[in-house]
């Protein structure tokens, strides 16, 4: 008798344990990728196509809808037109951006699934404009124990302004699943707009590959 309880109990354990396992696996995702990144309207007349970086992840209360948190970063240098404008020969701008990005999947077919996100979120741009430099500096070369100067090229800083500005985002993507494993392939292209006080807003398209899980 005695037995036969203690095997209920561990068959009764080994399947709770199995649930919330599985139940954790359903709850919660995380995913990051990279791409490039396109600006349109105002911000394409001054910007050349750049890159982005990604990373998003949140509770899952059903299977179809994810509440995730959005991290995305952006960056392009400016073209010839603005550096023009500005008088310096180098510069850019970079965006980065935490959002509330609810999304909302499709059922698996051949282990693909579509998946619609978006949602308000808070911004922050940078620009920069940059002149090339040299600067002095000492390297040493701890495999023969001496050091010696040398003069390095770099990009000096010669005038910066950033800001905050709330916007919004939304796009749609594809998921593969990869055989059973938990993680899934995913691309996705999202039209992103930060407000801005003058003057037309600050629009631009990443299109992100990466991974989630």
């Amino acid at each position: 008798m005695t037995k036969s309880l203690c095997c209920g109990l561990a068959l009764l354990l080994a399947a709770l344990f199995s649930s919330t396992a599985a139940s954790a696996q359903l709850r919660w995702e995380l995913g990051a990728g990279a791409g490039f990144s396109s600006p349109t309207a105002r911000a394409g007349d001054d910007l050349n196509t750049g890159w982005d970086l990604g990373v998003r992840g949140g509770y899952k209360p059903f299977r179809e809808l994810a509440l995730d948190l959005d991290f995305n970063y952006n960056r392009w240098n400016l073209n010839n037109t603005a550096l023009a404008r500005y008088g310096e020969p180098g510069g850019h701008t970079t965006i980065w951006s935490i959002s509330f990005t609810p999304a909302l999947r499709g059922p698996f077919r051949w282990h693909v699934a579509p998946y619609l996100f978006g949602g308000p979120g808070l911004y922050y741009r940078n620009l920069t404009l940059t002149v090339p430099s040299i600067v002095n500096t000492v390297v040493c070369d701890f495999f023969f124990g001496f050091c010696y100067p040398v003069a390095v090229g770099v990009n000096q800083i010669v005038a910066s302004s950033t800001t905050y500005k709330a916007g919004f985002s939304g796009g749609a993507g594809l998921e593969y699943r990869v055989g059973q494993r938990p993680w899934k392939i995913f691309g996705e292209a999202r039209y992103s707009r930060m407000f801005t006080t003058n003057g037309g807003d600050l629009t631009f398209i990443p299109v992100t590959f990466g991974v989630r899980w």
